[in-house]
């Protein structure tokens, strides 16, 4: 079971890879529907043994068997995550207990959650972007599944969903007003920002995926993980001497590090505090 499932993973890994190329726009601001692997620099589709880019290693080499240009280092990692991921899945959903039914429907569950989240944090950390196309779907596909999951219900999705998304929405409010001060103060524009419009519409997904709440303690560990590589990240760059002032980061990952922790750990982590006190 445990090796058609990372067998699984590797073809669901050549899907996401697919999502995460063609979704975002390209230097034209071209969008296009999921197609077949190919090149990302001859543009040529890959020959069907090498649509996953681990078994380019195999046959080309990791290069494309078209033009020798070097695979994407990202695809491959994508697959080998995801294959590994879905047995942990399964053995996790196995862990909760229940009927067979139940531990099928909770690790179908916890497989499009996290697989939602893999492809959010590729598009955020290649492209700085949290799509449209990727939440609404994201949104809908998930709330239906954690609503119907044992321990979930419609009740506590939809509260988590509005609960993340609500006090996001304040904290990104309250950003654009400390940014409209700091342009005035600076006399110049902000190019970047800290916290942007998807990263709201993303603690929403998080929000349905743990429900109330689950979220209020997601949101924290994301806001605490980012804080702790905020300033790990600036101590770097001092001792480079390559700092930036107002540098931004993606926010995104950290939302998903803290949304898994509780839907995977919430229970566990409950049960050590609660022996604790």
């Amino acid at each position: 079971m445990l090796l058609i499932l990372f067998a699984a993973g590797l073809g669901l890994g050549i899907i996401v890879n697919s999502l995460a190329d063609n979704l975002p726009p390209d230097e034209l601001d071209r969008r296009y529907p999921p197609r077949r692997p190919r090149c990302w620099s001859c543009g040529q589709v890959h020959i069907p043994i090498c649509w996953l880019a681990l078994s380019s290693l195999i046959v080309a080499r990791g290069r494309c068997e078209h033009c020798g240009a070097p695979r994407r280092r990202r695809a491959m990692l994508v697959e080998l995550v995801i294959a590994l991921v879905l047995p942990y899945l399964w053995l996790w959903a196995e862990r909760t207990g229940g009927t067979p039914i139940e531990v099928a429907w909770r690790f179908l569950a916890v497989t499009v959650v996290v697989l939602f989240f893999i492809l959010v944090v590729v598009i955020d950390v290649e492209h700085r972007l949290i799509l449209w196309s990727v939440v609404w779907p994201g949104a809908i596909i998930i709330a239906v599944f954690t609503s119907l999951t044992p321990g979930h219900g419609l009740v506590k999705t939809l509260l988590g969903g509005l609960a993340g998304y609500g006090i996001t929405l304040a904290i990104f409010l309250l950003a654009e007003l400390f940014t409209r001060l700091l342009q005035r103060i600076r006399g110049q524009p902000l190019d970047e920002v800290a916290f942007g419009g998807g990263d709201v519409n993303l603690a929403g997904i998080v929000g349905l995926a743990v429900g109330w709440p689950g979220v209020i303690l997601a949101l924290m560990i994301a806001v605490l993980a980012g804080g702790v590589y905020s300033l790990a990240f600036i101590v770097v760059q001092l001792a480079r001497r390559r700092y930036v002032p107002y540098s931004a980061i993606p926010y995104g990952p950290f939302l998903v590090l803290g949304a898994l922790t509780i839907y995977l750990y919430g229970k566990d982590l409950a049960a050590v505090w609660l022996a604790a006190h």
